[in-house]
This record gives structure tokens, C-alpha cells and sequence, in this order.
């Protein structure tokens, strides 16, 4: 039997003594569970244990284990159980298999779906993105990077791309995985030696074998063994056609700790912003949260604008203050939340919350540098190239028009230079709006991004 099947075979062992009721509800959840089937090769069943009072419990039932194994199993096997260290040194190779076969199921949340994802224009390109890499016969973009902020929406389209393609099309092989799970199957795979081969080649081949391969938050793989293997198995997915996309916190060019080479080939397809949402898309984002409380939690048109106001910074702060709002009114039971109730119980979160409308200069820095493709090193730097200057003229402008922020402080996020530097700066900026078109249109795109 195949070593990927061990793991479902013990689970029905223990599903079968569990409903025996041999042991308590809380001794077989708190220490029985948590027991492992490694593998079974010549009649001998290799099961770690965690602890020395797992060990206590499971040596003196082996029997019972034994017999319930043999029948799930089919065909005679004796026990041997081990602590989960000294397994761990005996099979490497099963732990890392386990770990990858538990890394390569395609497990979607089957709440992120393209039919509940609100779509507005801070996010109606990525949207577009996603859902046309599902439904058209070629990739027309390869890779697809989105990138923004924490709770805007990013790890919602990876699985929805996931959800709909198990749907519509499940004869394709989807890999899904947070990148910091990935770095760990990895530095497994590399600690490895064995006998059967070459470990991190055989997980290297099981990642290729996919048709689609969806990372969220690239910006975590930056342990550099970890990108070697991650480039080797980016190029050979390009090569044969396999779809990539990918999620970030930042724009490809601001990411650190990961290998130029990289970088470039995310650049290389479609990369895509999701901006926190307007106050239109965070409507529509609540009333969708509130199907099906209609009538049993009513909540008033001056609550939703509220909230769409006062927590449009993410979605989960949207959803998590509507949450909390639904849950005060279950216990307090008003006949309507109106905006005193809310108020009343945002209140705490209202004084801490940062109002949606203010701007830092790192905030229109980072709009900046995105916008040109340049690094905050580049801006902050002394290099007289075009690009760079006008970038820096660009973030002195609308720093000064579009934030409280002092010609000193704006210089002090620029390479620290003086506030003369920066104030000549700004009229060079202001020449620029009237005689080049480039600038003004570049200015206006940037401020849209930025409202």
C-alpha cells in the first residue's frame, strides 16, 4: 500500500477505538490522537508516540491496537512503537514524504470563492486576473503577482482560483501553499539522507507535477537554499506551461532577501495592486456579510455607511468590527443596531483606529517607488539618474499637498536631506505639472492610488 494512504489508515484505526469508548473522551483526544502510523513494511507497523504517558497508555493495549490495525489493514502486522524523536532519525525520508504529502493536498477554504468576493476598483484588475487564468485555455500572463497590504483580499482570490478550478476543472493538479510552509518541507527535504534517493529532488518533482501553483506571501521565502530549489522548480513550471501566481505584502522590486533573478521573473508577467477599499466596495463588502441577518439582527443604512467609514483600512477589520457588532447585539438584543448602538460598542476601537484618510510620507513613499519600480534605497539615495529625481520630486510634492508633514520631515524620509534641498524640490515639482505631460499624468494616477 502506498506510503501517502498511512496516514488515513491509522486515523480509521483510532476512529474504530474511539467509538469502542476503551478510553475516556479527554485520555484519547489529550494523548491517544496524537499518535502517528510512519509506515508498515515487513509486517511490522511503525507507530510514534510523543510522550511517556502515550506510551504508558498505547503498550498496554497493544493488543487492542494490533487487532484493530490487522483489520483495517487486511493482512496480519505487529506493533512497533517508537518515541517521535527516534523515529524521526530512523525515517527521515517517511517524515519528510508525510510532511509533503500533507503540504501538497489541494485544501481549500470553501468560504473564498469569485461569487462571494465583493469586486470594486481597488481590486476589480486582480479579480479579472485571477478569474481569467482559471477560464482561458492559455495563460496569457505568467506569473501573476498581486500584491498589497495584509486583509485586502489576496489569500481570498488564491483560494478561489483553487475552489473554482476543483469545480469546473478537477482533472487539473492544483498546489497551494503559504510560503513559510513551503520553506519548512524544504529545509526538511535538504536535512535529509537516505538510501532511495536524492529527498529535496523527489519533493522537487512532486511540486513540478502541477498545473497550477498558487504561493500567498512570497515575501517569506528569503532563506536562500530554500530559493535555489524555488527557482529551479519556477523555471520548470514555466517551461511546461503550469500557471504561477502569487501573493505579496509589497511590489516585487521593494522585496528584500530575495535572489534579483527571482524578482525579475516575478516582474516578468502581470503584476497587479489590491488597494484598501473605497468606501463603495466596503458597503458592498458589509451587505454581503449581512445576508441572511435581515430579520434577526437589522442593522440601519447609517451603520453600514459608519463602519464602511470609520474601518475601510482592511477587509478583516471591515468584517471583524461588523462581527463584533452582530455578536453585542445577539447578547443585548436591541430591536435595530442603530448608530448609538454601534457606537457604543466601537468605541474602544473607534479612539484606536487610525482614520482612513490620513496619509504618511512612507505611505505616498511607497506609492511612489511602486509606481516607477524603484526601491526606497533608490529615492533615499544620491544618484541624479531622471527616473530617480523625478520620483523624488514626485513624493516631495505630494507629501507637502496631501500630509501635515514639514519640509525638514519630508527630508528626513528622503536620505535625510535639509529642508532647502526639499523645498526646491517642491517648485521644481510645481514646473513640472505645467510643462510635462509624463509628470502630470504620472501625479494624477499616483494620487488615485493613494485616495
Amino acid at each position: 500500500m502506498a506510503t501517502f494512504d498511512f496516514d488515513t489508515i491509522w486515523k480509521e484505526v483510532l476512529d474504530k477505538i474511539e467509538e469502542s469508548q476503551y478510553f475516556s473522551e479527554d485520555t484519547f483526544k489529550n494523548w491517544i490522537r496524537k499518535t502517528n502510523l510512519f509506515k508498515i513494511e515487513n509486517q511490522i507497523a511503525y507507530v510514534s508516540y510523543r510522550s511517556k504517558i502515550t506510551f504508558s497508555l498505547i503498550s498496554k493495549e497493544k493488543q487492542l491496537f494490533e487487532e484493530t490495525l490487522n483489520f483495517i489493514w487486511g493482512e496480519p502486522v505487529s506493533i512497533q512503537f517508537m518515541e517521535f524523536r527516534e523515529m524521526q532519525k530512523l525515517m527521515p525520508e517517511e517524515i519528510v514524504q508525510q510532511r509533503t504529502v500533507e503540504l501538497l493536498k489541494a485544501e481549500f477554504n470553501p468560504d473564498y470563492t469569485f461569487e462571494n468576493f465583493v469586486e470594486g476598483k481597488s481590486n476589480q484588475e486582480a479579480y479579472a486576473a485571477c478569474l481569467a487564468s482559471c477560464t482561458q485555455s492559455k495563460h496569457y500572463f505568467n506569473p501573476i503577482m498581486i500584491y498589497g497590504n495584509s486583509g485586502l483580499g489576496k489569500t481570498h482570490l488564491l483560494h478561489a482560483i483553487g475552489n473554482y478550478l476543483q469545480t469546473e476543472r478537477p482533472e487539473l493538479k492544483v498546489f497551494y501553499s503559504y510560503s513559510g510552509d513551503l520553506v519548512s518541507i524544504l529545509l526538511d527535504a535538504m536535512k535529509t539522507k537516505n538510501v532511495h534517493g536524492n529527498t529535496v529532488e523527489q519533493v522537487q518533482a512532486q511540486l513540478i507535477d502541477n498545473d497550477y501553483f498558487l504561493i500567498d506571501d512570497i515575501q517569506n521565502l528569503t532563506q536562500s537554499s530554500s530559493q535555489e530549489v524555488f527557482f529551479k522548480v519556477y523555471n520548470s513550471l514555466i517551461s511546461k506551461g503550469a500557471q504561477i501566481i502569487i501573493t505579496s505584502d509589497m511590489h516585487p522590486s521593494q522585496l528584500t532577501g530575495i535572489q534579483d533573478r527571482l524578482v525579475s521573473r516575478f516582474t516578468k508577467g502581470l503584476v497587479v495592486n489590491i488597494q484598501r477599499p473605497e468606501f463603495d466596495t466596503s458597503r458592498a463588502i458589509l451587505r454581503k456579510k449581512l445576508e441572511g441577518y435581515e430579520e434577526t439582527c437589522p442593522i440601519s443604512d447609517e451603520v453600514v455607511d459608519f463602519l464602511a467609514h470609520k474601518f475601510s483600512d482592511d477587509v478583516r477589520s471591515l468584517e471583524g468590527n461588523l462581527n463584533r457588532l452582530i455578536f453585542n447585539a445577539t447578547l443585548e438584543n436591541p430591536d435595530v443596531i442603530d448608530l448609538e448602538f454601534a457606537q457604543k460598542v466601537l468605541s474602544d476601537t473607534i479612539i484606536l483606529s487610525t482614520p482612513s484618510d490620513h496619509l504618511s510620507v512612507k505611505d505616498i513613499k511607497k506609492a511612489v517607488t511602486v509606481y516607477y519600480g524603484l526601491s526606497y534605497k533608490d529615492v533615499e539615495g544620491h544618484a541624479r539618474q531622471r527616473k530617480l529625481t523625478t520620483a523624488r520630486h514626485m513624493i516631495v510634492y505630494l507629501s507637502h499637498e496631501l500630509s501635515d508633514t514639514s519640509w525638514t520631515q519630508i527630508g528626513y524620509e528622503l536620505g535625510k536631506r535639509d529642508h532647502s534641498t526639499i523645498k526646491s524640490s517642491y517648485e521644481r515639482a510645481v514646473k513640472l505639472l505645467k510643462t510635462d505631460k509624463a509628470f502630470a499624468l504620472a501625479m494624477n494616477q499616483i494620487k488615485e492610488g493613494l485616495e
